[in-house]
């Protein structure tokens, strides 16, 4: 009896030294990750600042106080909410599990149409998982691992989202004259998405308001034929009926008139709209057609932001001013025969006359 109390004795220390071990190793960890994306980086500071948007990589649910819960392997559950932010620059969420400093803090940085993010998580174990994920490593290890699964399918999202595009090359089309209503703007490639919504919300409401029919989805008429980082341009509702507009309103009207253009449809983000155009340019070229270049290159919103928040579902139909190139008609050229005929035949006649003169003597 008394052996078997030594030997239960033995097993039970090493039992307990592990418990205190594990009890006394700190439950803190902090995890620290650099990657880019393929995306300006205001697009990316409005997906990560829109907590509803992390569902997209990892286990997110919102609660009814307006925090969210989500749910990390081999971590736990976290109950976090949006905390500061430098728009475009920098924003961070605090996690309130515990009394602690613990919180996810990105920072981004721009480098053309891609955006380098510096991704930061502090937190801690609670006792169980301090437990049950011993085996598994330190806490930075075990939180490292986890955390670069969602990180990875974070970049994954942007991936399919933002770098894979594809340009379908059309037809020449008629378009018939267009009445419609707009305002002016100005976007870089990152912050179009912001201004479209707001533009789009902004004219829907002016027609509900003074009952104008919609007669057709949104287009942006651009000032210039160059699709540069910055567009300048108007956001363009085609109406219905005739309406008339003070001066000073900041809502405009006016009308396109009838005219050819040659289609193009980019599928995809609008950082490739310049890919979209030369591709387009390229064709018209081939097929022979001349670009006007006193009338504005059109960009129909068939499908947007407008309608979707996939960036890869959207199509945009470029329309491109063209006529067909003239021809010219050669002109024929004619010899004169008559002229030597007539030559040939007099000098016939001269040499006659001689020889008679020359046989008379």
């Amino acid at each position: 009896m008394k052996i078997l109390k030594y030997f239960s004795l033995l097993l039970l220390l090493p039992l307990v030294s592990l418990f205190v071990f594990i009890l006394t190793q700190s439950p803190e960890y902090k995890v620290e990750r650099t990657f880019t994306v393929d995306a300006p980086k205001e697009i990316v500071y409005n997906y990560v600042n829109d907590l509803d948007n992390w569902t997209d990589w990892m286990k997110s649910q919102k609660s009814n106080n307006g925090t969210y819960q989500i749910e990390l392997e081999n971590l736990g559950s976290y109950t976090i909410r949006a905390e500061y932010s430098h728009p475009y620059d920098s924003l961070s969420q605090d996690i309130l599990n515990d009394n602690k400093i613990s919180n996810i803090i990105w920072r981004l940085k721009g480098q053309q149409n891609k955006t380098q993010i510096t991704f930061t998580f502090n937190g801690t174990l609670d006792l169980q998982t301090k437990f049950t994920s011993f085996f598994k490593g330190s806490p930075n290890q075990v939180a490292t691992n986890s955390l670069n699964k969602n990180i990875d399918a974070f970049i994954v999202y942007f991936i399919k989202q933002y770098k894979e595009y594809e340009v379908k090359l059309d037809a020449v089309k008629s378009t018939p004259s267009i009445e419609y209503l707009y305002l002016e703007a100005s976007s870089s490639i990152g912050t179009l998405n912001e201004d479209l919504l707001a533009l789009n919300k902004d004219l829907s409401e002016f027609c509900s308001t003074n009952q104008i029919e919609i007669a057709g989805d949104p287009y942006l008429i651009l000032n210039n034929s160059k699709t540069q980082s910055t567009l300048t341009y108007r956001f363009a509702l085609p109406i219905k009926g005739n309406i008339y507009l003070n001066e000073e309103e900041k809502y405009k009207i006016d009308t396109l008139d009838k005219q050819s253009y040659f289609e193009s449809t980019l599928i995809g983000y609008y950082t490739f709209l310049p890919e979209a155009m030369r591709k387009t340019r390229t064709e018209i070229s081939d097929k022979e057609l001349n670009i006007l270049p006193d009338e504005p290159i059109i960009l129909l919103l068939k499908k947007s932001v407008i309608d979707s928040r996939l960036a890869a579902e959207w199509e945009t139909i470029i329309k491109v001013p063209i006529e067909r190139k003239e021809v010219p008609i050669p002109t024929p050229v004619y010899q004169n025969y008559t002229n030597s005929n007539n030559t040939q035949e007099v000098n016939t006649e001269t040499e006659n006359k001689e020889e008679i003169t020359n046989s008379t003597i």
